[in-house]
C-alpha cells in the first residue's frame, strides 16, 4: 500500500469516526486513552520493570541463551514455535529461506527471533493494545537492553489495525530470497475466517496433509511472457529440520495447528483491542455529555457488542474439512496448548481442539479468558456476557448461531458459567 494511499485511509476513517469533539476511538495518544503515557500492564512491561527493581535478571547477552530466560520469564511454549521466511519484519536482511523468524506466543505476547537476529516483541496491555519492545543492536553491550519501540507503530497501528496499536500477520507471494513480490488480497487480514488458501504465502507450515490447499512452503515465480504469480513447492533437497537443528532453534518445526491457533488468536486479539478503545472513548464522550449521553452511550455499547460477540462465539470460522482429522496427541504443540486448559466440572475445556472441520469442540474463544478481555470496561463486558447467554438460550431461535446445536449450546453454557467470573449472573 503506497503511502499516499495510506493518507487518504487515514483521513477517511477520521472523517467518518470522529465524535462532535473532533477526536475519533482511534487516536490512540489522546485522553482518554494516552497510549505513550499510561502505565503499562502488559507481561513485557511488567517483566523489564521487575530487572530494573533487581528482582529479576535477564541473560545480558545476544545470543539464544536470551530467548531461553525470555521464554521461560514469559512463560511461552517453545512448541507454539511458527516459521515464517518472507521479508515482512524490521530484520529484512538477517531473514532468509535457511534462517527464517521463528514466532512464539502465548495468549498475552508475541515474540520474535531468529539466529543471528534481535527478538522483537508485541506485548498486550490489557487496555491500552500491544506495546513493541526491540532488542538492542547485536554489536552493542552497552545499551539498555531492549527499548519501546515506535518503527512497530508505521505497520502495526496502520490501515490494517484501523490504525490501533494492535496484532498483525500478513500472507505473501514471496520471492527465493523471501521478499514479497505481492501480497494476497487478504493481507491486512488475519482471524479463523481467511480461507486456508490464501494463509501462510512466506511461512513454514509442518504436520500438515499434502492435499490441504494453502500457501505455506512455497516461492513465487511468473511463469515466461506472464504477469501473474504462480506458487511452487521448495524443493525436496531442502531439509527443513536439518537446518533447524543446525540453527539451534528451540524446536523442531512450524505446527500448522499452532499456526490455525495463531491465526485465531491475533484475529481475536485485534477484536479486543479496538473494543476497549471504542468502548473507552463511548465512557468518555458520554462523561462530557451528561444526561444526554445515556442513550448514545448505550448505542455504542450495542454496536461492539454486535461486531465482537460473533469473533469470540466463532461465527464466521471457515471450515477445515476433514484432512487435519484430530488434535494428534503426539504434537508437541497440541500438548502445550491443552496443558493449559481451564476446566469445569466435566472435565471440559474451550481449549478442547478438534481441528476436523473447525478448530474447536466448543464454539467459543479461550480469549475470553485472556487479560485483554478481562479488562473490557464492566458495561462492555456485561453487555457480551448478556448477549452469548440469550444466544445460547436454547429456547431462542437464532438462525444466525444455528451452527451451534442445542446440545452444544447446553455445554457452552455449562462452561461459561463454571470457568468464567462474572458470567453466572447471567445463567
Amino acid at each position: 500500500m503506497s503511502n499516499g494511499f495510506s493518507l487518504i485511509v487515514l483521513c477517511y476513517f477520521g472523517l467518518f469516526l470522529a465524535k462532535s469533539n473532533g477526536q475519533a476511538f482511534n487516536d490512540y495518544d489522546n485522553f482518554p486513552h494516552d497510549y505513550s503515557k499510561a502505565k503499562l500492564k502488559d507481561p513485557m512491561s511488567l517483566l523489564l520493570d521487575k530487572v530494573s527493581e533487581g528482582k529479576v535478571d535477564l541473560v545480558e547477552s545476544n545470543d539464544y541463551k536470551l530467548l531461553e530466560n525470555l521464554l521461560d520469564e514469559l512463560d511461552i511454549d517453545n512448541e507454539s514455535q511458527v516459521l515464517v521466511f518472507s521479508k515482512t519484519s524490521l530484520q529484512k536482511a538477517a531473514v532468509s529461506l535457511k534462517n527464517p523468524r521463528a514466532i512464539y506466543f502465548n495468549d498475552e505476547v508475541y515474540l520474535g527471533w531468529m539466529p543471528g537476529g534481535r527478538i522483537e516483541i508485541a506485548s498486550a496491555d490489557p487496555e491500552r493494545g500491544f506495546i513493541f519492545y526491540f532488542q538492542r543492536p547485536i554489536k552493542d553491550k552497552k545499551s539498555q537492553l531492549f527499548v519501546r519501540d515506535k518503527v512497530c507503530l508505521e505497520c502495526h497501528a496502520g490501515s490494517a489495525t484501523n490504525f490501533l496499536p494492535g496484532p498483525l500477520g500478513r500472507s505473501v507471494f514471496p520471492s527465493h530470497s523471501g521478499r514479497s513480490l505481492k501480497s494476497v488480497d487478504t493481507y491486512e487480514l488475519i482471524g479463523h475466517h481467511v480461507p486456508l488458501s490464501e494463509r501462510w504465502g512466506g511461512w513454514y507450515v509442518t504436520g500438515d496433509d499434502e492435499s490441504i490447499n494453502h500457501m505455506g512452503n512455497s516461492i513465487a515465480f511468473r511463469p515466461e511472457n506472464t504477469s501473474e504469480l504462480k506458487l511452487k513447492k521448495i524443493t525436496d533437497d531442502f531439509d527443513l529440520p536439518k537446518i533447524l537443528k543446525a540453527s539451534h532453534y528451540p524446536h523442531a518445526g512450524s505446527d500448522i495447528r499452532a499456526l490455525l491457533i495463531f491465526d485465531h488468536q491475533v484475529g481475536v486479539h485485534y477484536e479486543l483491542v479496538e473494543a476497549a478503545y471504542k468502548a473507552r472513548q463511548a465512557l468518555f464522550d458520554s462523561t462530557k455529555s451528561g444526561a444526554k449521553g445515556e442513550e448514545g452511550l448505550q448505542k455504542s455499547i450495542n454496536e461492539i457488542v454486535n461486531s465482537l460477540v460473533p469473533i469470540l462465539l466463532m461465527k464466521d470460522e471457515i471450515q477445515l474439512g476433514e484432512k487435519i482429522t484430530r488434535p494428534n496427541a503426539n504434537s508437541d504443540f497440541t500438548k502445550a496448548f491443552s496443558s493449559r486448559s481451564i476446566k469445569d466440572s466435566k472435565g471440559r475445556s474451550l481449549r478442547d481442539l478438534k481441528f476436523n472441520k473447525t478448530i474447536f469442540k466448543h464454539s467459543c474463544s479461550y480469549m475470553i479468558y485472556s487479560k485483554s478481555f478481562v479488562s473490557l470496561p464492566e458495561v462492555l463486558k456485561n453487555a457480551v456476557f448478556k448477549r452469548i447467554k440469550d444466544i445460547l438460550n436454547i429456547k431462542n431461535k437464532d438462525e444466525e448461531y444455528d451452527y451451534i446445536t442445542p446440545v452444544k449450546k447446553m455445554e457452552l453454557l455449562e462452561i461459561l458459567t463454571e470457568t468464567v467470573p462474572g458470567f453466572v449472573k447471567f445463567s
